[in-house]
């Protein structure tokens, strides 16, 4: 779930195959159903880019958008086929997704029905799971089976990478928050990671339910927000900054 520059609820309901609109005045749920000949993708994360056009993935293999004034969805076949997971915007509102089966980022050219440029990262077999964009349109990635955390920059088209700390990391989520730090959802040492750009350095917190299983983080200036998928609890921490 995401909140839209509409200030709505929006959804990717793998029940329904749908996006899920909820209108936060009137509680008024809206369903753009996929397209029946695109079922069970099992739908993933969305995000919206600079023309307020939501973009989302399907594990199964799709990219996807909805155009909200047209209550149309479209959907498209990703360029390597399974994979498509996490999936965000940048501050000029280009959308980047990574592939965990398909082991690389791309760029959505949203000006297209959604074709995609692949970006490989340096590691192979990676496991790029989740996406993220600093303040300067740099993709943070968490690389799920090689336990990392990569940085990809547009404007050089160069790549960095660091493993987390502790033996055996499983990278998740990452999120960058408002001074550009950047935080990791760690799940074999259940702690969430911070990552300062300038010192190169990791920080662990712990967390404190065992098993938390943290899928996706989200912030706002001085608080990061953590839900627990292995818990159903949600918690913050408060950077104090």
């Amino acid at each position: 779930m995401i909140v839209g520059p509409d200030g709505a609820a929006w959804v990717t309901d793998g029940g329904l195959n749908a996006i899920v609109r909820v209108d936060p005045v009137s509680e008024a749920v809206g369903v753009f159903k996929l397209p029946a000949n695109r079922p069970a993708v099992n739908l993933n994360t969305a995000a919206f880019d600079a023309h307020g056009i939501l973009w989302f993935t399907g594990q199964r293999g799709i990219l996807g958008h909805v155009h909200i004034e047209k209550s149309s969805v479209f959907v498209v076949d990703a360029p390597r086929g399974a994979g498509p997971y996490g999936i965000a915007a940048t501050p000029k509102g280009e959308i980047y997704y990574a592939s965990l089966a398909g082991n690389h980022i791309a760029k959505i050219d949203t000006a297209t029905e959604g074709d995609a440029t692949v970006i490989e990262p340096p590691t192979a077999g990676q496991g790029a799971r989740r996406v993220w964009s600093d303040s300067k349109g740099r993709i943070w990635v968490s690389e799920w089976n090689a336990g990392q955390l990569g940085m990809y920059d547009p404007a050089s088209s160069q790549w960095k990478e660091w493993k987390l700390p502790g033996p055996g990391p499983k990278a998740y989520a990452v999120f960058v928050d408002d001074r550009d730090i950047v935080w990791v959802s760690e799940w074999t040492s259940n702690a969430l990671v911070s990552f300062d750009p300038k010192t190169e350095r990791f920080t662990s917190h712990p967390i404190p339910s065992p098993g938390a299983n943290v899928r996706q983080i989200l912030g706002r200036p001085g608080e990061i927000w953590i839900p627990q998928s292995g818990t159903d609890k949600l918690a913050v921490l408060r950077t104090g900054e």
